[in-house]
Formats: C-alpha cells, structure tokens, sequence
C-alpha cells in the first residue's frame, strides 16, 4: 500500500484552468480503487480548503503540519499563540504587505491580501461576482469578520508581484518560519507557521495512525513548503512547474500541472495503470 500526500496549489489546483485538471481526479479516484491511500497535504489552513472538503481521499495536513485528518478524524491540533498572531499582524502591516489569518470557521484577509488571491483563485477573472464567490468557496472572509474565538493554525503575507518579502523575514519572531508559496502575476504570497511544524512532520502524525512509516509515503508538491515532504517521504515528485530547489530536492520530476502531471506521478510510482 501506498500513502499519497498531495499539494493544492499548483500540484492538484489548477490556477490557469480554475479547476483540478479531470485527468488528476481520476487518477486519484484510481489509486484508491488499487488499494492506496490519497490525502491532501497543504499549507492552507481547514477555512481555505473548504472546496476540497468533499473530495473522495482518506484525511488531510492542513496549515502545514498544524491540523491533521486521518479518515474523519482529527488526529493533531497546533494552532499559533494568539499573542504571537497580534504580532505577527502589526508586523505584517508595518511592512506595508497584506494580511492572511487561517482558521477553522474562516480565513481572513485585508483588502491588500483579497486583491491578490481574487486574481489568483479566479484564475484572473474580471467579473467581481465571480470573485466574490470563488473567495467564499475557498472560506475566505473579510478581515472584519473574523470571530475572536477561531484559533489561527497560520498566517500569509502577500506583497506585489516581483516584491520582497526580505524586511518581514528578518524582523520576524524566531519561534516562526516564513516560506514562499505563490507567485502569480496579481501578487506573490508567503505562508508564516510554527518552525517546529511542517508538512513532513504532518505526515508523521497521519501515518502513525495506521502503523505505517515515511518510506511508505509519497509526497508530491512545487512549492518551497513542499521541500520537506519530498525529502522525508520514500518517493518525493515535484511537479514540472515547481520551483527549482522543489525540483532538486525531488526523486523525480513530473509534468506541468496542465500536461496531467498529477497523473504521470501516479503512473511513475506504479498506483495506476494506463
């Protein structure tokens, strides 16, 4: 048996169709029919997967390594002080970049933050209804809405595109970890979560509930939060759009998102067949 932990962003969504490209879905739909286990592993928080909830898969790693799923159940809770969140915050903003707050009932942006994920979840959409509802479909929220009780697992700081995120690196707390996650043309993102936590350590947690250890695991991704994935499980694939230090962290390269590299990673690892 195999467990398959797989990326959102650019691995199984695709940002240039809007959608999960249809060869991914029936790959996945597959490897679970030939005996595999498939699970979402991403750096979105439980709010903003809220699309991806209803997919036919076994479990989830969600903010990274902070909250995990495994057949239902919630098997791993770490949610960011919330003294630390009110920093991070402040510290954000002083860097005049937009703000991201990741929770379970919600994820919560500024109007900064909001401008550069419409653009990037719309697939560039201009119609502002449209956009409106491809942010509700992801859980995301305005900054005001947020409820005071909904612990925040992570937090995103989003700048224009081709900006820096290098005064917000160097002033941040030491207890947390900054990664790039998106470039995209309407603005780049960067995920902030616990240093102690990530994907790979995610997945320790999920496969500790069935007895099972990292060289079973396969981890497939593109982004700089996917590096350690790769690395702990026995089969780590970047996909052919990913950055270039995914790719040579990787075991193998796959294909462009939009040319079924989902689907020839799975073919690669032997879970489907043509």
């Amino acid at each position: 048996m195999r467990y398959l932990f797989l990326d959102i962003d650019n691995t199984l969504y695709s940002p240039a169709q809007g959608c999960i490209p249809s060869s991914a879905l029936q790959a996945i739909s597959s490897a679970r029919k030939n005996g595999s286990k498939v699970f979402l592993c991403t750096g979105r928080s439980l709010a903003e997967s809220a699309d991806y909830l209803q997919l036919p898969i076994d479990g989830f790693v969600f903010a990274s390594g902070a909250m995990c799923y495994a057949e239902g159940k919630r098997v791993y809770d770490h949610p960011i002080e919330a003294e630390l969140i009110q920093e991070v915050e402040q510290l954000i903003h002083s860097c005049g970049m937009g703000v991201l707050l990741g929770g379970s009932a919600g994820a919560y942006v500024d109007s900064l933050c909001r401008t550069h994920l419409e653009g990037y979840l719309s697939g560039g959409d201009t119609d502002q209804g449209n956009r409106l509802a491809v942010m509700l479909r992801n859980g995301m929220y305005s900054y005001a809405d947020r409820h005071p009780a909904d612990p925040i697992y992570k937090l995103g700081a989003s700048v224009e595109h081709g900006g820096s995120f290098e005064e917000l690196r160097t002033r941040l707390p030491e207890a947390l970890n900054m990664i790039v996650t998106i470039t995209s043309s309407s603005g780049d993102f960067a995920e902030i979560t616990d240093k102690r936590i990530n994907k790979a350590t995610g997945i320790q947690q999920i496969l500790k509930t069935y007895g099972a250890d990292m060289e079973e695991a396969v981890g497939i991704g593109d982004s700089g939060n996917d590096i350690e994935m790769i690395r702990a499980c026995g089969v780590g694939i970047a996909m052919g759009n990913a950055f270039p230090e995914v790719k040579e962290a990787a075991d193998w390269v796959t294909t462009h998102i939009d040319e079924d590299g989902l689907r020839n990673a799975f073919l690669h690892v032997g879970v489907i067949t043509e």
